[in-house]
């Protein structure tokens, strides 16, 4: 596949994690919510690793491994954080409205590191 086709996908499963964050705010459909959440967080993990073997196939012999880039490895981190914070709500430890607020700029930060590849 294309990296733009990874990126593609990439984005829908992002849209469906949000999706499921969207869900929390509703009592009813808050577990057929999760479910969505769940594909998008496979869908967006699967296709994150795509594009970074697409990019990595262009790199000179000797570069450093995409694999262990900071920018990466802090987006598998807040990846992780996206998966946990529906748990945080479920439980009670925060309130839903406020979960939604930080998985918005959990995906902010997502996509400046995304888009920009930040030296740290």
């Amino acid at each position: 596949m294309s990296i733009q086709t990874y990126h593609f996908l990439h984005l829908i499963g992002l849209i469906f994690v949000f999706i499921g964050f969207g869900g929390l705010l509703s009592s009813e459909g808050a577990k057929r919510a999760m479910k969505w959440h769940g594909i998008g967080l496979v869908i967006s993990l699967i296709s994150g690793f795509g594009m970074l073997a697409k990019m990595s196939k262009g790199l000179p012999e000797g570069a450093p491994s995409l694999y262990t880039q900071p920018w990466v490895i802090v987006k598998l981190a807040l990846w992780l954080v996206l998966g946990f914070l529906p748990v945080l709500a479920k439980r009670r430890v925060l309130a839903a409205p406020l979960v939604v607020l930080i998985a918005a700029v959990v995906g902010a930060v997502l996509g400046y590191i995304g888009y920009f590849k930040p030296v740290f």
